[in-house]
């Protein structure tokens, strides 16, 4: 189970980004400071509101990996 703190961290490093920024999900992670399953929650969830989107990187480097953005619906209801 997510933990308000978590969430608070995960959303910090959203909005610390910028409107335009794109985090990698191991990036997330590491700056959150939490697990991979906390973080995939939170994602889900986030997704799920409408804050958070997803795209995938299509650079040849990249695996297809995806990354993630906060929506303006999001900053909306995340900034203080």
């Amino acid at each position: 189970m997510r933990t308000a703190r978590e969430m608070s961290r995960l959303t910090a490093v959203f909005l610390a980004g910028g409107a335009e920024a794109r985090f990698y999900a191991q990036d997330l992670r590491r700056a959150a400071a939490v697990s991979h399953r906390r973080l995939a929650d939170m994602l889900a969830e986030m997704r799920a509101l409408g804050w958070v989107d997803r795209e995938f990187d299509t650079a040849a480097t990249s695996d297809g990996l995806p990354y993630y953005m906060l929506t303006d619906a999001g900053r909306r209801e995340l900034t203080p």
